[in-house]
């Protein structure tokens, strides 16, 4: 019996399409590639760690599952070696611009990806940036909320959007502004909290001005709800 997954992951784990072939990138225990084949969602994975002591602890579990037929343990540098043949790339449990730069770093191993799935914990509006800009569009979202963080996580696939993304979409999310899960209500007057905090400190003109923008575009979003 495949091993739970945290709520976090078994979101992530949602979004993956059956029969996928996975890269893992940062894979850590590779509980999300041995979940999902224990599963039969997928029959192939590559769970991969670019350090050696992370490497030998992913690669002794992938063994102990009884996956190893499976899953293709790969001591590398993020995309640097995904086989050809993967078409879906989760990148979880890292910082958002770091998940754009290891995209970034080879975009040549980007062409016969179908889907990327991140679950980025910062810098939200720079990952549905640069992304996007990578040839991938948005098309499902969601937060989940465990142990007191709010995760965000997002799906691209293949295919430029068909219009430029709107700054409301790029903060908050195309697919969670329309969908307006109560997760995600909750965070936004999280956010909005925190932004009004902000602006009843001292703040320079232009930072006023910027934290006053952003104020409004939630204060809309959220209006939108009632």
């Amino acid at each position: 019996m495949a091993k739970k997954l945290s709520k976090r992951l078994q979101a992530v784990a949602s979004f993956v399409e059956q029969g996928s072939y996975l890269a893992d990138i940062g894979a850590d225990h590779a509980s999300l590639p041995i979940y999902l084949v224990s599963t039969g969602k997928i029959s192939y994975a590559m769970a991969v760690e670019n350090k050696i002591g992370p490497f030998v602890r992913m690669k002794g579990n992938i063994e102990a599952s009884g996956c190893s037929s499976s899953i293709h343990p790969s001591m590398s540098d993020g995309i640097s070696h995904i086989s050809d043949e993967v078409n879906c790339l989760t990148l979880c449990g890292m910082g958002g611009l770091l998940a754009c730069e290891i995209l970034e770093a080879h975009p040549e191993k980007l062409f016969g990806v179908q889907s990327i799935i991140l679950d980025p914990h910062t810098d939200l509006k720079a990952v549905r940036e640069r992304v996007s800009a990578l040839g991938f569009h948005i098309s499902d979202e969601t937060m989940v909320y465990e142990d007191k963080i709010y995760y965000s996580i997002i799906k691209f696939v293949s295919g430029a959007p068909k219009r430029p993304y709107t700054q409301s979409e790029l903060l908050f999310g195309p697919v969670n502004i329309r969908k307006r899960d109560a997760v995600f209500l909750e965070w936004m007057e999280l956010q909005r909290k925190k932004v009004s905090d902000i602006l009843n400190k001292g703040l320079s003109q232009a930072s006023r001005e910027r934290y006053l923008n952003l104020y409004r575009l939630i204060a809309q979003e959220l209006k939108e709800t009632k």
